[in-house]
């Protein structure tokens, strides 16, 4: 006798729509979002904050079955009619059987069909956070529902495990997307003010233009981060050390501390104050300022700044190692707290270590410079011997500092001398 009518439940389609296309329209979609952000909030705001939205708001988390918290619906019955050799209905009592598992994930990655997919039907319907997986049969008959839960969950385990072969690549992927897209369209917004400046004209504003949109729909509850609130007006060009111009201001300084730590009779006789001096001339071999000038300067006996007009674009700090509570009053006091004012977007740390194990006090530096309250993350390791960090602007929260650490091992004379003997 064959089962004709189950009409009080219906499968889910697992794997409607296709994964792959899925992410291209998460990533149409980031794209869309950095590019219809206003232009003068994007100016203002935080690009650490707007990365983190972003890569928050289109990620996809694959779903994490909860094993070890399956529960068991009370049993059901329902009335079907089965057809008898002859083709006459005949009305029969079934048992239901459900079981719920819980996850942890995007409840929509169920939906997706991954490049390896079954055409199997389905005995899972799938809520917000956990699926239900049901059997229909005889009374007493254990066996087969015992089998049909089992195959349920492999098969489940098999999907998630296709989709998320897809999925881990484009989360990955996302942090530098995202940087790229955010660093290209604010340095054409850069420039499009200085077109606008350079014109020479006076320039209408639109009257109510709104402070920024909200986006409408919303996969997971996120915060879309805002410029300061007393801040108003125009947004005004300012001076600004560009990305390449710091990297190779960053990469020559790594050149020149390589050279220090080969040159370890020479180097080890230097004061902070000798080698700052050595490293601004070698900085000025390689970029100039206007009128061919230095564009390397010192302040005091251990910075290295660049200045444009009124302000610093570039500031770099020397200090020997005497403990992790001098990196952060070195931050405090001098980086953070003196010398970087709120304009200022770029700097370096250079920490010479003289004596203990270079190895463990690089370590412990880092990890201080992490914990600072104003530290927002440190980024992923570029180069060897250098660990950049996103730091939060004492003087206006909605200003991100880049802070490159990049240690520098110069044993002392009688550890030297000895080391060579």
């Amino acid at each position: 006798m064959a089962i004709r009518d189950m009409s009080f439940w219906r499968p889910t389609l697992f794997g409607e729509a296709d994964l792959s296309q899925v992410l291209r329209n998460e990533m149409a979609a980031l794209k869309k979002g950095v590019l219809d952000w206003p232009a003068e909030t994007f100016l203002r705001t935080s690009q650490t904050e707007m990365v983190d939205y972003f890569v928050d708001r289109h990620s996809v988390v694959v779903p994490q079955l909860d094993l070890g918290g399956i529960q068991q619906l009370p049993v059901d019955e329902t009335t079907t009619f089965v057809e008898d050799i002859a083709g006459h209905p005949h009305e029969r009592r079934l048992t239901v059987l459900r079981i719920v598992v819980p996850f942890e994930g995007e409840h929509r990655v169920f939906m997706f069909r991954p490049r390896c997919w079954t055409m199997r039907d389905w005995y899972t319907t799938v809520a917000e956070d956990e699926l239900q997986i049901s059997w229909i049969g005889a009374s007493h008959d254990i066996a087969p529902a015992h089998k049909r839960f089992k195959e349920e969950l492999d098969e489940i385990t098999k999907h998630l495990a296709w989709a998320k072969e897809v999925i881990d690549p484009h989360n990955a992927g996302l942090r530098d997307a995202v940087e790229q897209l955010i660093a290209d369209r604010r340095d054409k917004l850069l420039a499009d003010r200085d077109m606008e400046a350079a014109l020479g004209f006076p320039v209408r504003r639109r009257e109510g233009a709104p402070l920024h949109s909200v986006p409408v729909a919303r996969r997971r509850i996120t915060t879309r981060p805002r410029p300061r609130p007393e801040v108003s007006g125009p947004f005004e060009p300012e001076p600004e050390l560009l990305s390449a111009d710091y990297e190779a201001a960053l990469e020559i300084i790594g050149y020149f501390r390589n050279g220090l730590e080969r040159s370890l009779p020479t180097a080890a006789k230097m004061s902070e104050e000798d080698i700052r001096n050595q490293l601004l001339f070698t900085l000025n071999t390689h970029f100039e300022g206007q009128a061919a000038g230095e564009v390397f300067n010192g302040r005091g006996k251990t910075d290295i700044l660049i200045r444009a007009g009124d302000r610093n674009v570039f500031i770099a700090e020397c200090k020997n190692w005497k403990g992790p509570k001098a990196i952060t009053e070195a931050l405090d006091e001098q980086l953070l707290g003196r010398y970087l004012v709120w304009r200022d977007t770029k700097a370096a740390f250079l920490l010479f270590i003289r004596e203990g194990n270079p190895g463990e006090i690089i370590r412990k530096a880092a990890e201080r410079i992490g914990q600072h309250p104003r530290c927002v993350r440190r980024l992923p390791t570029k180069d060897e011997g250098r660990y950049d960090f996103v730091f939060r602007s004492v003087h206006d929260d909605g200003r991100d500092i880049r802070l490159a650490f990049l240690p520098v091992v110069i044993p002392s004379v009688s550890e030297s001398g000895s080391g060579a003997a």
